[in-house]
């Protein structure tokens, strides 16, 4: 995922006979990792909750948790070259979500992940300072891009405000 990417690059040194220099990035090349997502703005996180039943729903923005058990963190999978579909991410519990963070029109919620579903594939967008997230669309109109306002969150056209700026 582009966003641990570039913050993971580690230099390696190797000598003998000569230097040879290795650049890792496990992020980049990884289908699969656990990432959180904090509002530039607010400073609240994207967070995902369940009921004692299992089911999954998008809570809204809250305080950061990022423990092993946190409801900020979100198992990232790589669709292709740009795209991604976010999960919670309850392993650590034994549970293996099916849900995918999915927007269509300004809505934004949790639905049942389906393969080639545009509404719940996102692509990250560097602004120099944090991420947009931009969902896919439907190939025909371009996605909104991922926003809060603190108590809830939603999509909408690209602005220049922090509300849309995700770290």
């Amino acid at each position: 995922m582009l966003k641990n990417a570039m913050s993971r690059i580690v230099a390696v040194g190797v000598a003998a006979p000569a230097l040879a220099l290795a650049l890792s990035t496990s992020a980049s090349a990884a289908s699969e990792e656990t990432v959180s997502w904090q509002n530039d703005a607010t400073g609240k996180c994207l967070n995902w909750g369940n009921d004692a039943f299992g089911n999954y729903r998008l809570d809204p923005p809250g305080d950061c948790d990022r423990s092993t058990h946190g409801w900020s963190q979100w198992h990232a999978v790589k669709v292709d070259g740009q795209h991604w579909t976010f999960r919670p991410d309850d392993y650590v519990n034994g549970h293996q979500s099916n849900m995918c963070l999915t927007s269509y029109n300004t809505q934004v919620y949790l639905e049942g992940c389906q393969d080639g579903n545009w509404w719940q594939q996102w692509e990250e967008k560097w602004t120099g300072s944090g991420w947009k997230l931009q969902h896919r669309g439907d190939g025909n109109v371009a996605g909104y891009y991922l926003d809060s306002n603190g108590s809830s969150t939603y999509t909408g056209p690209a602005n220049n405000g922090n509300n849309q700026v995700w770290h």
